[in-house]
């Protein structure tokens, strides 16, 4: 299984930072994808970095655009034997104000025409998320197998493998922002055991 790590935005994305601007998501999920490709890795895995560049890569125009890399490996190792996971902080709005006791916790979601297989992914590792103390007050109900939500995501709908997008803490409320700086390797865990008790479920491992 090939495990495609998809890091969101860029250092030329507006916006997409904590109200005093010392968090930045691009920054963020860049340093989280470089830490959960390296901890697959260590346990034998094949993760790859979706996009290595320090630019924001096109979701889905352009000669290069991240649905494109994603679908050509696809194509050279068939769907089933690839998964996407695209890594992002959340926020109540882009105001630039903190929202402190508004939404809070983890999310992972999928797109529209989400396959049971990319809804599967989305649960196991929301469930990793719920068990590591990231829910927050987002959280669907607690039901195995439905734990996730559908948004109109390009990254996601437009891939031809199971695809999840996955939104770790709110960066404007402080105490997301908290958890987004000072718990990274609860978060890059909690993603990579969810990968695992995927791969492991389709693989027919108990």
């Amino acid at each position: 299984m090939i495990i495609l790590i998809d890091n969101g935005h860029g250092f030329d994305t507006k916006g997409k930072c904590s109200p005093d601007g010392k968090y930045q998501e691009w920054a963020w999920a860049r340093e989280m994808a470089h830490m959960i490709v390296g901890e697959l890795s260590k346990m034998g895995y094949d993760a790859r970095l979706l996009v290595p560049e320090r630019e924001d890569i096109p979701i889905n125009s352009g000669a290069d655009s991240r649905v494109k890399r994603v679908n050509q490996i696809c194509y050279l190792y068939g769907k089933e034997n690839v998964i996407l996971v695209s890594i992002h902080s959340n926020a109540n709005s882009n105001d630039g104000k903190w929202h402190d006791g508004e939404w809070s916790g983890f999310v992972a979601e999928v797109s529209l025409n989400a396959s049971d297989n990319s809804k599967r992914l989305a649960d196991f590792i929301w469930a990793r998320a719920i068990e590591a103390g990231m829910k927050g007050n987002r959280a669907v109900v607690e039901k195995p197998g439905r734990r996730f939500i559908q948004q109109n995501l390009g990254i996601c709908r437009d891939t031809k493998c199971a695809a999840v997008l996955t939104e770790s803490a709110f960066h404007d409320t402080r105490d997301g922002v908290k958890l987004l700086t000072g718990d990274k390797v609860r978060i890059m865990l909690a993603h990579v055991d969810g990968i695992v008790d995927y791969i492991n479920y389709v693989s027919g491992v108990k």
